[in-house]
């Protein structure tokens, strides 16, 4: 996945991992399944809750677990560099975009399970849609990943503390219910 799919070649993947390419093939019949896979696997290691897992955090309540999910958004991290080539791979192959629709809609459903269980426990406002703020939580971190792979101009991106300030004022909005007027 380095290569994109395009370029890819199953011969390389058979070879980095010590393999023929008949051994490869014969446990994934096509140069479409050893792609789908291999994002199966990356997939799964950039999940949110597998994130949150492995940093040790997901101990932490709905609010935390946002929020360092919010704060690690500008770490490099060469797994999220597959999406740019999976976006890519998706316009032109449906074995590839079923994947990536199927790993987005898992990664909504958590965020989305985060916020609700926030919004349950009363510490995110439950008169915002957790449906909207997962959406847009996902739509910041996958924009974010894909501007920063294209190589936007350093001047252009935050530091870890502007962004950290830009992102503890956006948990503020959502984890402090809305007044009542009357």
């Amino acid at each position: 996945m380095e290569r994109g799919y395009e370029a890819f070649r199953v011969s390389s993947v058979a070879r980095r991992a010590g393999l023929t390419s008949g051994a490869v093939y014969a446990r994934w019949p096509t140069k479409t399944d050893v792609a789908v896979a291999a994002l199966d696997h990356i997939f799964e290691r950039i999940l949110p809750t597998r994130r949150l897992k492995d940093s040790g955090v997901d101990s932490l309540g709905p609010v935390d677990m946002i929020s360092m999910l919010g704060a690690n958004l500008l770490v490099n991290d060469e797994t999220r560099d597959v999406m740019v080539h999976v976006f890519s791979g998706a316009r032109n192959n449906e074995d590839i975009r079923e994947c990536l629709r199927e790993y987005l809609h898992q990664r909504a459903q958590e965020i989305h399970d985060i916020i609700a269980e926030g919004q349950e426990a009363g510490l995110m406002d439950p008169e915002l849609s957790a449906a909207a703020l997962s959406l847009l939580g996902q739509a910041v971190g996958i924009g974010v990943h894909l501007l920063l792979s294209a190589g936007l101009e350093e001047r252009l991106v935050p530091t870890e503390d502007e962004w950290n300030t830009v992102m503890e004022r956006f948990y503020g909005a959502i984890t402090q219910p809305v007044a009542a007027t009357t």
